[in-house]
């Protein structure tokens, strides 16, 4: 990850403040999976971690840092978890057939999250940063897992695509189904949004 888009801490050095940190950051990941923005405060974590407000301002350095790597965490967790599945898909499947696989796995993935959380983060993040260059790199992570399935599978229905051209369409795909719950879209969800982002998927990446 490009320097500017890293989420940074004070780092610890003795082995109690390891122990600090990382009972600080339990402690974050908790409160996130609560999936509740308005709770995503130095009060909340001082109660939730058990150390004072002073304690996480000296080790945190900035307490708004530790939510977003909890969350980014979380996001990074769920997709390495969808990549996997990518790859295990059934040979036998026609694009049209991934294509509605993967897009109901994501929308299932996706509506177990707060769409809030997910503006607190990149809302937060970008004030922070602006908008890195590399802000959207973490779709890559599914070029890799869509390429081994469409290398195994055996409908020939699956256009060949070298890694930039898999890593450019993947990315649109990713944004066509994940942007209307960020922001807030009527349509998301939907069986509009459903048929958009599988036809997407079909026109971009098939035969």
């Amino acid at each position: 990850m490009n320097a500017k888009s890293a989420i940074q801490f004070a780092e610890a050095k003795q082995e109690r403040s390891l122990k600090t940190m990382a009972d600080i950051l339990q402690a974050a990941e908790q409160l996130t999976a609560g999936a509740d923005p308005e709770l995503f405060t130095s009060r909340s974590l001082a109660q939730r971690s058990g150390y004072a407000l002073g304690t996480l301002v000296r080790r945190l350095g900035s307490i708004e840092n530790v939510f977003l790597w909890a969350i980014k965490k979380g996001r990074d967790k769920k997709l390495q978890e969808f990549s996997i599945r990518v790859t295990q898909f059934e040979i036998n499947t026609s694009i049209h057939a991934f294509a509605e696989n993967v897009v109901d796995a994501a929308f299932s993935d996706i509506q177990q999250i707060n769409p809030a959380v997910m503006r607190f983060f990149e809302n937060r993040f970008t004030k922070i940063n602006s908008l890195p260059h590399d802000y959207f790199d973490y779709m890559d992570l599914l070029v890799e897992s869509y390429l081994i399935a469409a290398s195994k599978n055996r409908t020939d229905t699956f256009r060949a695509l070298t890694t930039n051209e898999a890593s450019i369409l993947i990315r649109q795909i990713c944004l066509a189904i994940e942007r209307p719950f960020m922001e807030g879209n009527p349509i998301a969800g939907t069986q509009e949004h459903r048929k958009i982002a599988i036809d997407m998927m079909v026109r971009l990446l098939g035969k």
